[in-house]
Parts: C-alpha cells; structure tokens; sequence
C-alpha cells in the first residue's frame, strides 16, 4: 500500500520534486530499517497516451484550467469516434503515441496531473513497466536489499515542501548500524545505483 504524507520532499542537488520511496524493515533480534528512493529522470517512457488514459481524471475543477479541460474533453471525442471506427487502429494508437501534455520530456500539467501519472511507479500498470532504466533498476535494488533477510516494506508519497530542512518531519525515520549501512551501499552499488541516486538514498536516510 501506498500512504502519502501532509505534505513530502525530495532533494538531489539543489532540486524540489515529488517522487516514492520504498520503507523497509529487516526483521531479528536487531531489527533495523532503511528508506530507498525512486528517482525518475524524466525519461518520458512512462508518459504514453495509454497511461494516460488509464491514469484517471486531471485534479482540477470545472470551472480551472478550462484550455486544459476543453484540450481533454476533444481528446476523449476524437478517440471514442476512433474506437467506434476501428478499434484495431485505436489500439494501436493509443499504444504508440506519447501523452498529449509531454512537452520536452516534461509534463505541462504536473501541478494536476491524473493520480495515476503522480503515483507512479507504484501504480497497477506502473510497477509492470520494463522499459524504464531507473525503474528496472530500482527493482533491482529491492531484490538486492531484501536477499537473505525477513523484511517488510511500506511505499510512502512525498509532495511538496518548501523548506528543505523539514525532511525530518516528512521522511519516515530509519534505524541502522553504520556498519549495516555500508552494507547497503555495497548491495546497491553492485545493483548499478547512480550517483544521483546514491545522493538521494543518502539524503533519504539521514538519522535524527
């Protein structure tokens, strides 16, 4: 299950985004827990008029936005006439074509994107993607740190802050020995962990 904060943080670098990141808890005797990081890198792999489609409805009102809801409301048109058409060259439409809001591997609506779009990965379509890098490879990371040991893991949301410095408050608190930690970072470098994503497993796990 996926739980989502009041409000939630991610810092690489100098940088403000959203992302998920995986809790988990080795269980024992000396039971100890860790935070692993999602990081996108924008890709554009995951952002296919499929997706989209599936992802749900944009969060805004009716009366916001409504350049944004009118460019919806033509789409959705325009693609049940396709599908009432030719459902064969609908699904094949819908398979091949990019998100009409991806503009430059970014999204143009990421402030009211669909729920389906901000959850991912850890959506029903998302965690079966095999074509994005940073997502095989952070599977890979879990399988990694999960090897031999009884563990449980939770995924959390972070949002939005403006201050960096109340990650304390919005990070789920980790509890390790420095030894047990450099064990991780031995795990997830010989699972290919990036710089950038070491940066931010760091940043995710420092202790109170």
């Amino acid at each position: 299950m996926l739980k989502t904060g009041n409000e939630g943080l991610l810092f690489a670098g100098r940088t403000m985004l959203e992302t998920f990141y995986l809790h988990l808890e080795f269980l024992g005797k000396n039971g100890w827990s860790i935070n692993l990081p999602f990081v996108c890198v924008k890709c554009g792999n995951c952002c296919r008029l499929e997706d989209f489609l599936c992802a749900g409805e944009i969060k805004a009102e009716p009366h916001e936005h409504l350049q944004i809801q009118n460019r919806v409301k033509t789409l959705f048109e325009e693609l049940g006439n396709m599908w009432k058409s030719d459902e064969g060259k609908y699904d094949k439409y819908i398979m091949e074509s990019t998100c009409p809001f991806l503009a430059d591997n970014s999204c143009s609506i990421y402030e009211i994107r669909p729920e389906g779009c901000r959850l991912f990965p850890k959506t029903a379509f998302g965690m079966q993607t095999l074509d994005c890098e940073p997502l095989n490879r952070f599977k890979k990371m879990c399988k990694v740190m999960k090897k031999g040991r009884r563990s449980t893991g939770e995924y959390y949301l972070t949002g939005k802050v403006q201050v960096l410095n109340e990650y304390n408050e919005l990070i789920k608190p980790v509890k390790f020995t420095q030894k047990q930690y450099q064990t991780c970072i031995i795990k997830l470098r010989q699972a290919g962990i990036t710089d950038d994503e070491l940066t931010l497993f760091n940043f995710f796990n420092r202790q109170k």
